[in-house]
């Protein structure tokens, strides 16, 4: 098995990302790591590894990083 990382703008983060195992970097060059929870409006919220939920606005996210589990 293999992954797959997928580069996505702040902007473009949808609901259907709900569950994904992230590392955020928002506009400061911190990275973030955790599972989006909720996708509304102009936020994101994400739960961290000490289950922390965190609230970011879309807007201040610079990319999201998402690795995918792939069959090859």
């Amino acid at each position: 098995m293999g992954k797959r990382q997928i580069i996505i703008k702040g902007t473009d983060v949808k609901p259907s990302h709900i569950g994904e195992e992230v590392n955020i970097e928002d506009k400061n060059l911190k990275i973030w790591h955790g599972y989006i929870t909720d996708v509304s409006g102009d936020s994101l919220t994400f739960r961290d590894a000490r289950m922390k939920n965190h609230t970011i606005k879309l807007a201040d996210i610079k990319r999201v990083f998402i690795d995918r589990v792939t069959a090859y």
